[in-house]
């Protein structure tokens, strides 16, 4: 064989080796598909605070993706994004479309959350607390938890709940780990629990105290000597004693007090504006005689000056106004007289807030400096409502007097009445002049039909009949405006007409803050709400509402009430803005837990008592203004705001 034949066979044998590795090589994988950039772009957008966008493209997402689990997850963006926007039509629609997917155990959890915020929004709270009512599992995501705990927090602070809302903080404390963050959680559940009432904080206490005993004790002493960083630090040294384990930072207190120092408005001067002379001096005075007492049981150090304004005049309260703030004060307290009222309610602007000792007819916003604070006879009407739609009454009647007094009670009760979703059974418009209510008493309980009906009998026999007059049967409670003169005569009158099953409810002008022997006998189990100065509870001594009382007489008297509205007044000036700020704000007053509405109206939560010698009292019906309207179904329980036991 010649050396070009091998080489020629050689060379063959290598082409075939080298096709066949060739053949034998591994094909190069495909390139994996790229993330869809629209992932990364919404995550932007949601970075950016562009949440309305963000939602609508991982809407999108969620609608162009094959995994059942993704799309899920997707949604869960959109429904986050949707509610940072407000737009819970969007999250109503998510929510749906989330109902029926299979989801991972933290995504079911976020989509439960979710839900209960969007019953929050729409104030259906009992149906937010039903959902809420599984705690997580140990296993669920820790912010998960955490958000869980501020949910809850939320809807019990919505149902003006403050001792759970507390209660929920406190789960949501030991579950941050970030100190500031945890600052933050441990102000807003002494914020939470200083808003509650002495008496609240003090009969409410477990035991043995534990955490939650020792947040209580500690928003009692901020209540006490807040105002005193002096008095406040050995009280805070005894009780970190007693609570050495306690969870609250140590620079919690002073964290609390920039808080309160930023919501209050101090004054150095304060001018007052009241009459004199003329029909409103006697009631002037006694105000007057509050705001003193008032103002000396504050600290020296913080003893503002007060100087008085004679407004016997209604005409003169603008340069009166003007005189008071060229003189140098910071806030005005005053006028007296609704006409005086009506004429600073149409200032354009007030350069000094003013907290006015009545209320008028609103029929535009107010100045934002011009507050309105008044005993008035509407609130404890439309609080005798709420009262009696959660204790059970569904169809009430009422009995009210003839003339503008009643006209007013009437309406604040029927208004609330209707809000809450209840109907009258029957009204009454009594003489108030007259003794004998028993023609009123029986129109309003249709035993006049009785006996319509008993005469039709007879001349359908043709002779007389035993019987028994009835009352109508669809009312199940009676609701009274009264004096107590009329009182003592409505309730007997009441009961001889076949209404003594009835439970009676009135408001506060029922009684003087005691009762005679033969009072007691007639009034008996009437139930009404009143200041907490007069009913205070029965296991509670205040040394300084003692020597008050010692002092001046005419404080427990039958003027106790405005007495202790010019104690609130005082006490309010400096709470103005923070009240003004939330509805859920309150302050602690003698003439009740005081709030704000958003049209700067003071309002009172009173304290229920039942009529007897000794009457007891039934503690603080929870504020209904703080559910959603319509016909919600609630109980005591499930609403506490401050209340107090029975003493």
């Amino acid at each position: 064989m010649s050396t070009v034949t091998v080489s020629r066979l050689i060379t063959a044998v290598l082409l075939i080796l080298l096709v066949a590795g060739c053949s034998q090589m591994p094909e190069r994988p495909e390139p994996k598909p790229t993330a869809d950039p629209d992932i990364a772009r919404a995550a932007d957008m949601v970075q950016r605070g562009q949440y309305a966008a963000a939602a609508q493209l991982y809407r999108e997402l969620a609608a162009r993706t094959a995994d059942p689990a993704q799309r899920g997850r997707y949604l869960l963006q959109a429904t986050e994004a949707a509610r940072e926007v407000n737009d819970w039509d969007s999250v109503r629609a998510a929510l749906s479309q989330l109902q029926v997917m299979v989801l991972d155990p933290n995504d079911t959890l976020q989509r439960r959350l979710l839900q209960a915020e969007l019953l929050v929004h729409e104030r259906n709270l009992p149906a937010a607390l039903e959902l809420l009512g599984t705690p997580p599992s140990e296993t669920a995501s820790r912010d998960l938890r955490i958000r869980y705990h501020r949910d809850l927090a939320a809807t019990y602070r919505q149902m003006g709940n403050l001792l759970e809302t507390a209660n929920a903080l406190q789960a949501v404390d030991a579950l941050q780990t970030d100190r500031a963050a945890r600052l933050e959680t441990q102000t807003e559940i002494l914020r939470s629990l200083a808003l509650l009432n002495e008496q609240v904080l003090t009969q409410l206490q477990p035991s043995p105290p534990g955490i939650a005993g020792g947040w209580m004790e500690l928003a009692l002493l901020v209540k006490r000597h807040g105002s005193e960083p002096a008095d406040l630090a050995p009280v805070m040294a005894e009780w970190r004693q007693r609570f050495p384990d306690h969870p609250a930072l140590p620079e919690l207190l002073q964290n609390y007090s920039s808080y309160l120092r930023e919501q209050l408005l101090p004054a150095d001067r304060i001018a007052v504006l009241l009459p004199e002379t003329g029909r409103f001096a006697q009631v002037a005075a006694v105000i007057r005689d509050g705001i003193m007492a008032s103002r000396f049981q504050q600290a020296t150090t913080q003893l503002p000056e007060i100087r008085f304004y004679d407004s016997s005049n209604p005409e003169d309260v603008w340069p009166l106004y003007d005189r008071a703030v060229a003189d140098g004060a910071e806030l005005v307290i005053g006028p007296l007289q609704k006409e005086a009222v009506s004429q600073l309610l149409r200032a354009g602007s007030l350069g000094v807030p003013v907290l006015a000792l009545n209320q008028v007819p609103l029929e535009t916003a107010p100045p934002y400096n011009l507050f309105m604070y008044s005993l008035s006879p509407e609130d404890e009407a439309r609080q005798a409502a709420e009262k009696i739609w959660l204790d059970g009454g569904r169809r009430p009647s009422i009995l009210t007097p003839q003339g503008d007094w009643g006209d007013r009670i009437t309406q604040a009760f029927e208004q609330r009445w209707t809000e809450l979703g209840g109907e009258l059974a029957g009204v009454g418009r009594y003489d108030g002049g007259s003794h004998d209510y028993s023609a009123t008493i029986t129109r309003m309980l249709l035993i006049d039909d009785s006996n319509e009906r008993r005469q039709q009998v007879q001349r359908w026999l043709g002779r007389s009949v035993e019987f028994e007059p009835r009352r109508r049967d669809d009312t199940d409670a009676i609701f009274i405006a009264a004096r107590p003169v009329q009182a003592q005569g409505l309730r007997p009158q009441l009961q001889f007409h076949h209404a003594a099953d009835l439970p009676i409810y009135a408001t506060s002008h029922a009684w003087s803050g005691s009762l005679t022997p033969d009072q007691v006998i007639d009034m008996r189990g009437i139930m009404l709400p009143d200041v907490p100065w007069l009913v205070p509870a029965a296991d509670t001594v205040d040394p300084a509402r003692e020597l008050i009382a010692a002092e001046l007489p005419q404080s427990q008297s039958a003027y106790a009430r405005l007495f202790a509205m010019g104690m609130d007044a005082f006490r309010l000036a400096p709470h103005l803005n923070r009240l003004q700020s939330s509805r859920y704000e309150s302050l602690d007053g003698s003439t009740g837990n005081l709030y704000m509405d958003e049209l700067n109206q003071v309002h009172r939560q009173l304290v229920w008592v039942a009529l007897d010698e000794q009457p007891r009292v039934l503690g603080f019906a929870p504020r209904l203004d703080l559910q959603r309207p319509g016909g919600v179904e609630l109980t005591p329980e499930a609403t506490v705001a401050g209340d107090r036991p029975a003493g």
